[in-house]
Formats: C-alpha cells, structure tokens, sequence
C-alpha cells in the first residue's frame, strides 16, 4: 500500500502564523482545487484577435489565497473576505507573508516528496 501520498499527510500541511510571538492563524497549503478557485474567481480569459488575453486581479487573488489558505484564526470575527479585507496591516501582511512562505517551501519540497513515493511504488 502506497502512503503519504495525500498533502494532508505531510508533516508542513499545517502552519501556525505568529505575529510578534503570538500565534494569530492557522493555515494550510493550497490544493490543485484551491488553485484552480482561484484562477476562476481572480482571473479573466478572453479571446481578442485569435489571441487568448488574461486579466488577473491580483488584490482579489491575494484575499482568495487567503480565505482558501486560512484554517482558522485567533481573531473575534469569522473568516471572510470582508473581514480579511478589513484586516490591519501588520496582521494581513504576516499572515500573507506566511502563506507565500509555506507556497515556496511545499514547492521546494514536492520533487522529494514524488520521489519518496517513486521509490514506495516501485
């Protein structure tokens, strides 16, 4: 039987995001799923000219990210885009950078993880 091959699975699914010593949020990494929610909410594809045009909202993208990547989080309201748009700046930015921090990690670490399960199958 094949294990780990779920991302769920993997010991970095799960981060905490600490803002000066506190933990404030929870998140997780983003799934192919999650990533294709956020292509069709945050990008545009048009056809001008026998040329495909993408038009991508990067400030909507960012919020999208967010509310996909949050599992929870230390602050009296619930997640939501309005409330995540609401957000101070510091505690948006340090939730945002740990997202983009956990993104570039899990892509470092997706060749050793499929090599892992290579060498589990064969």
């Amino acid at each position: 039987m094949i294990k780990n091959c779920f991302m769920d699975e993997q010991p970095n699914f799960l981060s905490e995001v600490k803002l000066d010593g506190v933990k404030i949020a929870t998140i997780k990494a983003l799934s192919r799923k999650d990533r294709a929610e956020i292509e069709d909410k945050c990008m545009k594809k048009t056809i001008t000219d026998g040329k495909i045009e993408v038009n991508i909202n990067f400030e909507k993208m960012q919020y999208i990210r967010m509310l996909l990547s949050l599992k929870s989080w230390e602050l009296d309201r619930d997640i939501t885009l309005e409330n995540i748009a609401l957000l101070m700046s510091k505690q948006f930015k340090a939730i945002d950078e740990a997202i983009q921090k956990m993104e570039s990690d899990w892509n470092s670490n997706k060749e050793d993880i499929e090599k892992n399960l290579k060498k589990q199958s064969g």
